[in-house]
């Protein structure tokens, strides 16, 4: 049988065309790291420069991983970040009555007390074992500790590794408010407190969220556990 001298090559070549015309089909999106906008980009950058603070810790922005389809400089602001400190999450840029959620990746920051060697579950804390530095508590939730002292003699719930930052969730504490207690709710907005009288419906240690009945209104509030008998309600925020 005869066959054209292309044929055979010809036959090897399909397959190769064939994923050449699907691979646009799927190509994996891209993310602009950088602002096409220097103006844009610098007004993110003087938000982040001016300081942008949540619960104790300090972001650092590590990337914007999509920006806003515009030109010129943004007034930038935090969300309500109701829980922890996301690693990631979109902050507000707003340019007259527009307004974009920019997703963005950071660090979270803190004075921190973290494990000097890796110790087993159940391990009871000493001084030599923790350290005081600064720590990037991003992808966390709950209460960490900024001074050793106050967890020497506590017991770890879970192994720590060398460099661990210690949680509120690592450690087995006896509750600083017990259900029944009188409790101070302090209402912080960033610019003002508000102190008010409340009675605690549960066990807390510090850290934990709790339900607080205040005694003026009788309205049932969820608050964390600061101190023995202080609960704390936060609404701050950052613009920029």
């Amino acid at each position: 049988m005869l066959r054209h001298p292309l044929s055979e090559k010809s036959s090897n070549l399909l397959p190769a065309l064939f994923l050449v015309l699907l691979l646009p089909a799927f190509t994996l999106p891209t993310y602009t790291w950088a602002a096409t906008d220097s103006a844009m980009q610098q007004s993110l950058e003087k938000f982040f420069n001016n300081g942008v603070a949540l619960r104790g810790a300090t972001a650092e922005l590590i990337r914007v991983e999509s920006w806003p389809n515009s030109a010129g400089a943004m007034r930038w602001s935090l969300p309500n970040i109701k829980r922890g400190h996301p690693q990631r999450f979109s902050l507000i840029a707003e340019q007259g009555n527009k307004k974009w959620y920019v997703p963005v990746r950071v660090h979270w920051w803190a004075k921190a007390v973290v494990m000097k060697k890796s110790v087993p579950a159940r391990s009871l804390l000493s001084q030599d074992m923790m350290k005081q530095t600064r720590a990037d508590i991003a992808g966390h939730n709950g209460f960490w500790w900024d001074n050793s002292r106050d967890l020497t003699g506590m017991r770890l719930t879970r192994p720590l590794a060398k460099g661990d930052v210690i949680f509120r969730s690592h450690i087995k504490q006896p509750p600083m408010i017990k259900r029944g207690d009188i409790v101070q709710i302090i209402l912080d907005t960033g610019r003002i407190s508000i102190r008010s009288e409340g009675k605690a419906m549960r066990n807390a240690s510090r850290g934990d969220r709790i339900l607080v009945k205040n005694m003026r209104s009788n309205e049932v509030i969820q608050a964390v556990a600061e101190d023995t008998g202080v609960v704390r309600i936060s609404l701050r925020g950052n613009n920029g």
